[in-house]
């Protein structure tokens, strides 16, 4: 019995070293978004990476804080990547009951928006990266603003 218990055990921890305990991603990217040096308290980040790959995505608290997550998973693989921030002021309710709310007023400036004209590009390394997200509603030069 104990022979077998013996074995159980070493089996399970060669099965958790297998699978490893943090996650299918190597890297993990948190940090504050922020507007004109005010931080933002809502709206979403993506990773877009520059090679081929999974995005990432996070959710930008009262705060201004975000972490990112590959799908249901904390972090996202090491890489290059273009950030995009969305942040909206909050929907106001439909005057019709029976339609949805009207889209907030955006906040972040359309070059931040989209890919192809997002001034931010960051390269996240293995482990904990902290990138804090330093925005300005004065056009960045070099940026276009994304076609209409």
């Amino acid at each position: 019995m104990k022979a077998v218990l013996i074995h159980f055990v070493l089996g399970s921890m060669s099965v958790a070293n297998f699978a490893g305990c943090g996650g299918s991603y190597d890297a993990s990217v948190h940090g504050i978004a922020s507007l004109d040096n005010k931080p933002l308290t809502t709206g979403t980040v993506k990773f877009n990476p520059e090679q081929s790959g999974p995005s990432g995505y996070g959710i930008i608290d009262n705060n201004g804080a975000y972490s990112i997550m590959t799908g249901r998973e904390e972090g996202l693989p090491a890489g290059s990547y273009v950030v995009t921030v969305v942040s909206n002021e909050l929907s106001k309710p439909n005057a019709n009951p029976s339609l949805p709310p009207a889209i907030g007023k955006p906040i972040t400036p359309v070059w931040y928006r989209d890919p192809s004209t997002s001034p931010l590009k960051y390269n996240v390394e293995s482990g904990s990266n902290t990138i804090d997200l330093e925005m300005t509603t004065k056009q960045v030069p070099g940026t276009k603003p994304a076609a209409k």
